[in-house]
């Protein structure tokens, strides 16, 4: 059974579709930035009434952001996916879900609804402007009297980029989970399409620092350190999250072509009575290097190298019962044949310290023993 993650510090604001809400701290302090932020911008003096209208338009953000992760939170458990968290961070906020037996169509449609939530807050938001509800009042928001209209247009604007920059094809965005199973469905290896979503994420990290730095050009300006300081930081955000994601789709792209066949030594299973010589003779018709020893139940209780016999007398071999060459195995040290990469780091995990190999059996059958330590070689 797989461990439950550890629980995000921070603060729980309650539970949705099973979910824990949590915020961390970090995300009060860039609710304040961004409050300050948009208070400011346009050169507005920083007073109360700027300071509460740069707040309103945070909260809508970060609420935006809230109502994005929930939809990931409500489409998993449309797929009958248990969702542990929804945590709210410093940039934004991330869903957790019980992942095992994941397909492209459950992670594709999971990781588009982000965005398409944005999509619909954006469309909602701007229905009464379209329709005439709220009219514009342009002097108003000139002089700094922002208007409800204006908040509004500002929400819809807000959750338009936020549908816009995370349906971006590339890892972190929820596009390079799309992109990802849609490469996935296409191959078949998931993996594989874990690293074209990395490499997207790369390729998106240098778009960005090149759009802010020729945006102010085009404005007839030269960027200045805002320009720059935005455009580094998001970059510092996602190339080192894509090339972890690459260097992460690489190893387990390498344990997922590590099956117990691939390691399997050839074995030939035999019981406890039979004599060296019997082993060694039984060894060679069927081209095995291993012996398994049954117990009188019939079940694996030992095994030991063919080679290994080679330290009894020829003579004494056909007197020699497999006592003197036997290794112990514990009870239960068996591994299905078809076992992948992650299920042997499983068994590697029980197993360890305990023996120092495998039974490989296929439907029942012993076919074949798996060295511990040649499993940890191919794995790292």
């Amino acid at each position: 059974m797989t461990p439950s993650p550890r629980p995000t510090r921070g603060l729980t604001l309650g539970r949705a579709f099973g979910a824990r809400i949590v915020v961390q701290p970090s995300t009060l302090v860039m609710l304040v930035l961004l409050a300050l932020l948009f208070a400011t911008s346009g050169g507005v003096e920083l007073d109360r009434r700027t300071f509460t209208i740069g707040l309103v338009l945070a909260l809508l953000l970060f609420v935006s952001v809230f109502l994005h992760e929930l939809a990931h939170a409500a489409t998993a458990r449309a797929f009958k996916r248990d969702v542990s968290e929804i945590v709210l961070t410093l940039w934004g906020g991330h869903t957790s879900y019980d992942a095992r037996g994941l397909t492209p169509l459950v992670s594709g449609v999971t990781s588009a609804s982000g965005p398409v939530a944005n999509l619909v807050i954006a469309g909602l938001a701007w229905l009464p402007i379209a329709t005439g509800l709220l009219e514009p009042s342009l002097a108003q928001w000139l002089s700094g009297s922002v208007t409800v209209y204006g908040i509004v247009a500002w929400l819809a604007w807000a959750n338009l980029v936020l549908a816009a920059f995370n349906a971006l094809p590339g890892i972190p965005m929820d596009g390079g989970r799309v992109l990802e199973a849609i490469v996935w469905a296409v191959t078949g290896n998931r993996f594989r399409g874990m690293i074209v979503a990395a490499w997207g994420g790369r390729v998106v990290a240098v778009g960005v620092l090149m759009v802010g730095l020729s945006v102010p050009y085009l404005q007839g300006r030269t960027p200045d350190l805002f320009d720059i300081g935005w455009s580094l930081l998001i970059v510092a955000i996602l190339w080192p999250a894509a090339t972890q994601a690459l260097r992460v789709a690489r190893a387990l792209d390498k344990r997922s072509a590590v099956t117990a066949r691939a390691l399997a030594v050839g074995a030939v299973a035999l019981p406890f009575s039979v004599s060296v010589a019997d082993a060694r003779a039984a060894a060679s018709a069927a081209g095995a290097d291993e012996v398994v020893v049954l117990g009188a139940d019939g079940a694996a209780a030992g095994h030991f190298p063919v080679a290994l016999t080679e330290a009894v007398e020829e003579a004494a071999r056909p007197s020699t019962g497999l006592q003197s060459v036997t290794m112990p195995l514990p009870r239960g040290a068996a591994v299905p044949i078809d076992a992948d990469g992650d299920a042997l780091v499983d068994a590697l995990q029980e197993w360890w310290g305990r023996t120092d190999v495998w039974i490989a059996v296929d439907e029942g059958a012993i076919v074949g023993v798996v060295r511990l330590a040649d499993a940890m070689k191919a794995l790292q």
